[in-house]
């Protein structure tokens, strides 16, 4: 792999993993502060070594857990099914007869999986839509897919083509749809948590309650801004990553970078409309940098050219 694509992959993956642990640690810690007040701890420090030495039993985190478990679970089964509703969809079947377009794109798609060396073979979708844009989808190998629109399909040459399966491709392979489901439902759940758990249990007024109490509180305010920050530095340094793959796969940056080009001028020029709010943030493109889970158009392409920024 060139060094340049091979050092974003490697430094991004270390950050993810590194704000993935912080999620995990700030999860942990609220489900044990609301176990600190159920047990009506007499000091932090003492209900930290109950509940970690399952003195007492962490009802609270553990039940936290399940729950985050549970919803993960459901969601891989219905994802592919949430991200496609809002557009008509058509799954691209080679043993059907296919369309011009449709072969088009399904020749494109095994030539990126053979350069890719791919053991598996994600379902292939053209979304009917106005927009260029494509998306991946899918927990793991088995279940995982490919989505582009019909706009993309028509406006893209065949290499700029390969260069967008091949970013998605990069996205399924990462492991990026996985890692995000599982920051957005644990992001909700701790949110829900210090907002429900800083009042519950009012008779618990011990030392250690009264301090997990005041620091659930605290966290209901700095949570917000932290959680988002830390899932759009993830969403961001993932993109890069899809972004090194297909320049890694298409051996050079130059068809990702026409591609953005030409989607980011569509966007400019159009006013378009999702009909799915949940598909936007899984999107190759997106619009703005602010709060946008995308890095900005310029960035991409700086990273892609190997320039700093």
């Amino acid at each position: 792999m060139n060094p340049h694509f091979e050092r974003i992959i490697a430094q991004n993956k270390l950050k993810t993993y590194a704000v993935l642990a912080v999620y995990i640690a700030i999860f942990t810690l609220i489900g044990l502060l609301a176990d600190i007040i159920r047990i009506d701890a007499s000091s932090l420090q003492e209900g930290f070594i109950m509940l970690l030495s399952f003195y007492e039993f962490p009802v609270i985190t553990f039940g936290m857990a399940v729950v985050a478990v549970g919803i993960i679970l459901f969601s891989v089964q219905r994802f592919s099914h949430i991200m496609l509703s809002g557009n008509e969809y058509k799954r691209i079947n080679p043993n059907n007869v296919l369309s011009r377009q449709e072969s088009r794109l399904y020749g494109v798609f095994q030539d990126v999986l053979r350069r890719a060396n791919c053991s598996f073979e994600p379902a292939l979708y053209i979304m009917e839509a106005p927009y260029m844009n494509a998306f991946a989808s899918g927990w793991n190998e088995k279940n995982s897919m490919i989505a582009v629109t019909s706009a993309l399909l028509e406006r893209l040459d065949e290499s700029e083509l390969k260069a967008v399966v091949a970013h998605e491709l990069s996205h399924i392979r990462h492991g990026d749809v996985r890692l995000t489901m599982c920051v957005g439902i644990l992001s909700n759940i701790m949110l829900l948590g210090v907002n429900i758990f800083a009042f519950y249990f009012s008779s618990a007024q011990s030392q250690g309650a009264r301090a997990a109490r005041s620091i659930l509180l605290i966290l209901q305010f700095v949570l917000p801004l932290l959680t988002l920050v830390l899932s759009l530095f993830i969403s961001r340094s993932r993109e890069y990553m899809a972004d090194s793959g297909a320049a890694y796969l298409m051996k050079g940056s130059e068809p990702m970078v026409r591609a953005l080009q030409k989607i980011s001028q569509d966007y400019v020029q159009n006013n378009y409309q999702e009909p799915n709010p949940t598909r936007a943030n899984a999107y190759l493109f997106g619009i703005g940098e602010i709060l946008s889970t995308h890095p900005s158009i310029q960035n991409r392409i700086k990273a892609l050219l190997g320039q700093h920024f």
